[in-house]
């Protein structure tokens, strides 16, 4: 690749396609596939959209020159790259090339979460219901559900979380719209959603973000639902806020519980 002068960084950041060209590799360059992806990484989100895509097409070429890691590591770059520029039937098609079944399904995941965050909601969870395996799946809607929340668009976002057939992975993504809600001044609404997730480690997890959110009364009622539901390593950072001074009481106390070791008769 032919070294170009320094550019300033702002300018980069603009995508400016003066500043991108110099860095484009030729047609002729020996950069390689290592090298191509780490180029693809650093525009992915600031190069002009032509330069994006006109770097898209030559790491595509590539691929076919290249095996391995160096292979593995090159698709997926390129798989981002057009996932992030909207150029999403084109990655999928890229997806599809992984040797390996999990890596695929976990590619084209990550594409619907790459597509939800860049805007395209609708197009996302279509893709995300359109995924066979399961677990990528849930994974993928999770993603869709917390942009959705991010967004605030809290009905919607519940009702795909609802969606999800994963219990687990369900009330991974109400945890979103619980926050969201709170943070938009719902809380009672977010409440009685925390409260309907099926999982007891991951309900606590949602009365904790709410609690973290919540005016004191609320909060310490929360935080007692909390240590009920789970362990006090989850409780822990909500006390330290409430009561300063509770961890340090509640482990003193535990301390002073523990059997005393019994000395031998040393006569």
């Amino acid at each position: 690749m032919d070294r170009a002068k320094p550019v300033d960084q702002d300018t980069a950041r603009q995508g400016d396609p003066d500043t991108f060209v110099t860095y484009l590799p030729s047609p002729s360059s020996p950069l390689g596939a290592s090298d191509m992806a780490c180029v693809l990484d650093a525009v992915a989100e600031i190069a002009a959209q032509d330069l994006a895509l006109a770097l898209a097409d030559r790491a595509e070429a590539l691929l076919d020159t290249v095996v391995g890691l160096d292979r593995h590591d090159l698709l997926r770059s390129l798989i981002l790259l057009l996932a992030r520029r909207g150029e999403v039937e084109r990655a999928m098609v890229l997806a599809d090339r992984i040797d390996s079944p999990a890596a695929r399904v976990g590619q084209q995941a990550e594409i619907v979460g790459q597509l939800a965050r860049y805007g395209d909601t609708d197009r996302a969870e279509a893709l995300a219901h359109g995924i066979t395996d399961r677990r990528a799946q849930a994974r993928a809607l999770i993603d869709v559900v917390r942009e959705l929340a991010r967004r605030g668009d809290l009905d919607r976002a519940e009702t795909v979380a609802h969606s999800i057939t994963d219990r687990w992975a369900e009330g991974e993504a109400l945890i979103a719209v619980v926050e969201e809600l709170a943070r938009r001044g719902d809380p009672d609404r977010a409440e009685v959603l925390a409260h309907s997730i099926a999982y007891r480690a991951t309900r606590a997890r949602a009365l904790a973000v709410l609690a973290e959110l919540s005016d004191p009364p609320r909060a310490r009622r929360l935080a007692a639902q909390v240590i009920v539901l789970d362990d006090w390593a989850t409780a822990l950072p909500l006390l330290e806020r409430l009561a300063p001074r509770a961890p340090a009481t509640i482990a003193d106390r535990a301390e002073q519980q523990l059997p005393q070791p019994v000395l031998g008769d040393r006569s």
